[in-house]
């Protein structure tokens, strides 16, 4: 017979960190149809071997649950079931505890402004503004400018303007919200000469290449500008021990090879198989310049990304700009593809379309992975095209005395 707990105060004293985790990363795996939400509960505490305390109200406005889960940790199914829903959780004495949340106004800060050359006093195109050691962050658009929204709790945190070419520069953000409009500048890099490192043990360095370097280019694919992405898995059955120097893009000079783009570099979701977390540790916006045809280069050494053994991601997505009018020639948001753009302020784009176009080999292997409006990695069912990225790393291998 099941006991609900009614919980009238919730005094929870210090918890152990390490029994919560053990309890919340339980994996489970289950199907549920259209199930009520305490029914639900009940047989996802027993699929993790744990019991279940809350509130015999907290749960009688929800609607029943239908969820297919397969190996996935009981933290991640709660967040699931839960995301609708004004309810919290948390273990105590092996138990998991559900309660009603309570209702947090968090205040936000909008911080304006424009990312200029030091020098020139000229605003820097697609620059970016990150919350330091977060994925949080804005592009600015081709006149330098941004908005940047952050909430109280992030004042205290590191904002790091960067751009391709230019020196970072890191402020508190504290020190931003209260001017009406902000001037960030940013020093371009000197070109200097490239240090010598002395090792304890000897180091036998080399350059290589990964991914599809193919000489074949067999068409392109249009990269809109809605966020979306395309990536090329590039596996490491070698087990290549090194770094990631610089990753390359083959531009179609078809589509709008000006366009600017965020470089992206992901981990191997071990479920999917699919794209998973960040491995560039900055939000990156290449634009190329307007003569490109072919391989185009991002350097990423100064980030010394190590060379997963699984293999990685790389992938190009596209970036919306909030300045969009400028290259449609039109004050009102529409299909730049169905009409020829008008010039603007002496810009001519090359092309009908806005985004990239990044060229294919062919439709061999299983390597390409798209990403969605809908922000899910899927892999077309039909024509599979293996995009053109290629990786250059530094090798390292140990020497034997």
């Amino acid at each position: 017979m099941r006991i609900l707990i009614i919980i009238l105060t919730l005094c929870i004293g210090t918890l152990s960190v390490t029994a919560q985790n053990t309890v919340l990363e339980k994996r489970i795996s289950i199907t549920l149809k259209a199930v009520p939400m305490e029914k639900a509960i009940e047989k996802i505490a027993t699929s993790a071997g744990v019991n279940v305390s809350y509130s015999s109200d907290l749960l009688a406005d929800c609607t029943p649950v239908s969820i297919e889960i397969q190996n996935q940790a009981l933290i991640s199914v709660l967040n699931k079931i839960f995301a609708s829903y004004k309810i919290g959780y948390t273990v105590h004495a092996g138990q998991l505890i559900l309660f009603p949340k309570r209702t947090v106004v968090i205040k936000n800060h909008t911080i304006r402004g424009t990312i200029c050359d030091e020098e020139t006093e000229e605003p820097i195109s697609y620059a970016t503004l990150q919350v330091k050691g977060k994925s949080k962050g804005v592009v600015a658009d081709h006149k330098g400018f941004f908005e940047f929204t952050i909430t109280e709790m992030e004042l205290s945190d590191s904002l790091t303007a960067s751009c391709m070419g230019y020196e970072r520069r890191t402020f508190i953000a504290r020190s931003l919200i209260n001017e009406p409009e902000v001037m960030i500048v940013l020093k371009e890099k000197s070109v200097g000469i490239t240090a010598v490192t002395v090792e304890a043990a000897k180091l036998k360095k080399k350059k290589k290449t990964l991914g599809n370097r193919h000489w074949f280019t067999a068409g392109s694919i249009y990269l809109d500008t809605h966020s979306q992405q395309i990536a090329l898995y590039v596996d490491n059955k070698k087990n290549v021990n090194g770094y990631i120097q610089k990753v390359s893009y083959y531009l179609s000079d078809k589509g709008n090879v000006e366009a600017p783009f965020r470089v992206r570099v992901f981990g191997v979701d071990t479920l999917k198989r699919s794209p998973g977390e960040d491995l560039l540790p900055e939000i990156l916006v290449a634009q190329p310049p307007e003569d490109t045809n072919g391989w185009f280069d991002v350097d990423l050494s100064e980030y010394r990304i190590p060379i997963p053994h699984d293999g990685f991601f790389v992938a190009m997505q596209g970036v919306f700009p909030n300045d969009y009018s400028f290259y449609a020639g039109d004050s009102d948001f529409v299909e730049i593809g169905k009409q020829q753009p008008q010039v603007t302020e002496g810009f001519a784009p090359k092309s009908i379309h806005y985004g990239q176009r990044i060229g294919y080999s062919g439709k061999e292997g299983r390597n390409t992975w798209h990403y969605s409006l809908a922000h899910q990695w899927f892999q077309m069912e039909g024509d599979n095209y293996n995009v053109k990225i290629s990786v250059g790393i530094e090798e390292v291998k140990e020497r034997r005395r």
